[in-house]
This record gives structure tokens, sequence and C-alpha cells, in this order.
């Protein structure tokens, strides 16, 4: 998968937080660029920066070091964004939405029907919850719908087909298929290889067999 200007702000965005977004545009391209640098060139306040980049260093996003400033003697941090982590943090992502939408669904599935809805969206619950609060929202009093949840279950698998085939599935390089045999097992390149070889050397004794005779 390719990641673009683009989806590596959309993916920190969603990951880290919309706060982080000026510093990673100020850091790309950079290395090594201290705390009190970063804090001037975007603007704020040391604290708020130091807290988004140990956030980002959480994720592996930015790397750093420390060295002592031998006339203020205290330590400065010095960061560089880790651009190729990006794509470890989106297959996370990836993994963790696919995960959660597929339990989402089985859950849905078990329970096809048999859900009500309080009108003013305050909670969602299944059937045995729904007679024991006799189908009263206990939060505003209101009496609780039927609901049909087929569009949900549709949503769902709609989510989970798009990750497994824009997501995960298209961050793994294909590997090349073995070529079967004649009795239908799977041959590697490298017995391919072995293969022609051995074909090659009755040729080659064949060869030097008629060339001998030829001399006599």
């Amino acid at each position: 998968m390719k990641l673009t200007e683009d989806k590596v702000y959309d993916t920190i965005r969603e990951v880290v937080g919309e706060d982080t977004i000026d510093i990673i545009k100020y850091l790309k391209d950079k290395k090594n660029i201290s705390d009190f640098k970063i804090a001037e060139e975007v603007d704020r306040d040391i604290h708020e920066i130091r807290n988004i980049l140990y956030r980002l260093y959480n994720h592996n996003l930015v790397s750093y070091y420390r060295k002592k400033d031998r006339q203020k003697g205290w330590y400065i941090s010095y960061w560089t964004f880790n651009k190729q982590k990006v794509h470890d943090v989106l297959k996370n992502l990836h993994s963790t939405k696919l995960e959660k939408f597929q339990t989402r669904l089985v859950a849905e599935e078990a329970n096809l029907g048999n859900f009500y809805l309080c009108p003013n969206a305050c909670i969602r619950v299944g059937f045995e919850r729904a007679v024991d609060l006799e189908y009263r929202c206990p939060e505003c009093g209101s009496i609780l719908n039927h609901q049909d949840n087929t569009k949900t279950i549709g949503f769902l698998k709609e989510q989970i087909n798009r990750l497994q085939t824009n997501g995960l599935a298209a961050s793994i390089t294909p590997l090349q298929k073995p070529v079967p045999n004649g009795n239908g097992h799977a041959v590697k390149k490298e017995d391919k290889k072995i293969a022609r070889k051995a074909a090659a050397k009755p040729v080659k004794k064949a060869v030097k067999a008629s060339v001998k005779k030829k001399k006599r």
C-alpha cells in the first residue's frame, strides 16, 4: 500500500490526535530538531509540545536522543519523524478495526431482529434486556422501538470487506504461486532449477560420448 501525504496525516490524526499534525508537518524531512525549536516554530507551549511528542513516541512515530546543554545545564531532546513507521501503525489500525467489526457482526447476527432502540437514541438493548425494562428507556422513559438490524449487518459486512481488500490484504505483497508438477504437487522454483540441471546431464554425456567416437 502506497502511503500518500494525506494518508499519513489521516492515520496519525486518527491514532494520536488532531493536535499532532502541525508538529508532524514541521518535522517532515527534518532530523534531530530540539523540542524548544519545535515549540517556537509551531507557536505552542513547550509542555504541550513535549506531551504531544511523547504520545507520538508511544506509537514509534518519532524517535529522539537527549543531550546536555553545557551553558544551561539541562537536557534537551532532539526529535525526528519516523515516516516509515506510519505503515505499521496503519496496519495495526486496520487490524483493530477489522477485529471490532467482526466481533460486532457476530453479535448482530446472533440477535437478528431482537434489538430495541430508544427513539431518543439513549440506549439500544437486546430482547431480554428490553423485557426487564418493560420496553421503557431507563434514561428518558420513552417506549423502546423494535429495530430491524439487517442494515446494520450489511454495513458491517461492507466495512469488513473494505478493510480486507483495501487494507491488510493490499499491504501484503502476493507470493508467486508454485507451479504444479504432473502429480498435482507444487514445485518450488529451486526444485525446477535442479530438475533442469538433472535433465541436461544425460544430454551432455551423450555429446561427449559422440565426440570420443569420432576421434577414434
